[in-house]
């Protein structure tokens, strides 16, 4: 007798709760989201990979309201079901780079989907740090690909999900995790005045850079210099790029962030290079290219 061993039936029974709590209308079948997660974990148009962040709500224009400068761009309606689901992934996730954002309106009528977009400026505070909090009156569940074959899950009620579809231990940290770590590291020992809108540009830049590189190594150091295990084989700028200066500099320039970010381009194509990329943790990047010696 031929049987198949899936892990369907476990992640329906896992998301069951979650769904009912979510109180969101699209959830109240939880094989919608189960399809939405499997959907994510590997979706591709053309042949492309793409990485939508999808949110899903009963009150579009609530959020809206929230995010200043915010933009939005409503595609269609459609079918509440897994259908419908996939119609509006399939018409928005090749929009949904460069800071917009999908959404999946719920209500008994169906599915409205489109995008909507915070404000452009680098160092502006995060979408998710004012639609996400938790003990809003509103529901919101944000789900996305963290990295191939992981999905994260997060409701604004503080319930977070990271749901693995490889051989991936259940003890295993999250990935977001390890991204936390770095860039309070990177951050350490800059001077408290700006150091919230430096851990957000890093933090965000960093992202995006690690989830569309071949895979990057970076270490930091407590040290002024690099240390001489990594300058004798590497790249170590003369000067090195200072980014809370850059994003002191924006701040004081009345949101002029032209510098701050092609100076995070540089990073980007230094993150896509072989070798490590060093940084101190004044959140100075003192080279790129380097191997251990």
């Amino acid at each position: 007798m031929i049987r198949n061993i899936t892990f369907r039936t476990q992640l329906v029974g896992s998301v069951s709760e979650f769904c009912t709590d979510s109180q969101l209308v699209i959830l109240n079948d939880n094989l919608n989201l189960v399809e939405l997660i499997v959907l994510l974990a590997r979706y591709q148009e053309e042949g492309k990979s793409l990485c939508p962040n999808v949110y899903l709500t009963n009150e579009i224009q609530t959020l809206l309201s929230m995010i200043p400068t915010s933009d939005f761009l409503k595609i269609g309606n459609t079918s509440l079901d897994i259908e419908g689901i996939k119609t509006a992934i399939k018409k928005c996730a090749p929009l949904a780079e460069r800071g917009w954002l999908l959404y999946l309106n719920g209500s008994t009528s169906g599915i409205e989907y489109g995008l909507f977009k915070g404000p452009s400026n680098p160092i502006s505070v995060l979408v998710d740090d004012v639609i996400m909090k938790e003990n809003a009156d509103y529901p919101v569940v944000k789900v996305f690909q963290v990295a191939s074959d992981c999905v994260e899950v997060r409701s604004n009620s503080g319930v977070i999900f990271n749901i693995f579809l490889n051989h991936r231990k259940e003890n295993s940290s999250a990935p977001l995790k390890s991204l936390d770590s770095l860039v309070q590291a990177i951050t350490k020992l800059t001077e408290v005045v700006y150091q919230e809108q430096a851990l957000t540009f890093l933090n965000r830049l960093f992202f995006e850079s690690l989830r569309n590189s071949h895979g990057c190594l970076i270490a930091v150091t407590d040290s002024d210099s690099a240390p001489e295990c990594l300058a004798q084989d590497g790249i170590i700028l003369d000067e090195p790029i200072d980014f809370y200066r850059l994003v002191e500099q924006a701040i004081k320039d009345k949101g002029d962030t032209s510098n701050l970010e092609s100076k995070g381009a540089l990073l980007q194509g230094m993150l896509n290079s072989d070798g490590i990329t060093l940084f101190d943790s004044r959140s100075r990047l003192l080279g790129y290219n380097c191997d251990v010696v």
